[in-house]
């Protein structure tokens, strides 16, 4: 398969992004419940954003030195448009999400004193996610319409 440059770089933000944030929320989850970043948390969100800043900073030096960047013509420019257009979708789709999810614990916990979990640490990490699935969205957009051309 013969991909051009900014398929390359798309695909390792990509997969950079999968791997690392993967791990990450796969480590949150298991900390849901705690009230604050406690067990390490706030530690391992630094780390996960440090490592995905370096993994890229070597990652596109690599690329730019093994091939040629090519400059970004109109075709790019629309396809980066639709992209950041779904990517604003879905990250205001998250972020109503999580407001909404707020109001009905809220609601759930003034109505019956159960213990529902709205924690800053669980709030803080659905924000999160929502952004980074946002920017997923953006870059599985990319490649989609370069592969498959803009129509």
């Amino acid at each position: 398969m013969d991909l051009s440059y900014q398929e390359k770089s798309i695909l390792g933000s990509l997969l950079t992004m999968v791997i690392v944030y993967g791990y990450y929320f796969a480590n949150a989850l298991r900390h849901a419940g705690d009230p604050e970043f406690a067990n390490g948390g706030l530690g391992r969100l630094i780390l996960a954003v440090v490592a995905i800043v370096v993994i890229q900073i070597v990652y596109q030096i690599v690329l730019a030195l093994e091939s040629q960047p090519e400059p970004k013509d109109e075709r790019d420019v629309l396809i980066e448009c639709k992209a950041y257009r779904n990517g604003y979708f879905a990250l205001a789709t998250g972020a109503f999400l999580v407001i909404g999810g707020v109001i009905m614990a809220v609601l759930a916990r003034d109505a019956a004193p159960t213990r529902i979990i709205a924690t800053p640490f669980l709030i803080v990490n659905l924000v999160l996610l929502f952004m980074v699935l946002a920017e997923l969205v953006k870059l599985l957009t990319q490649l989609f319409y370069y592969r498959r051309g803009l129509r």
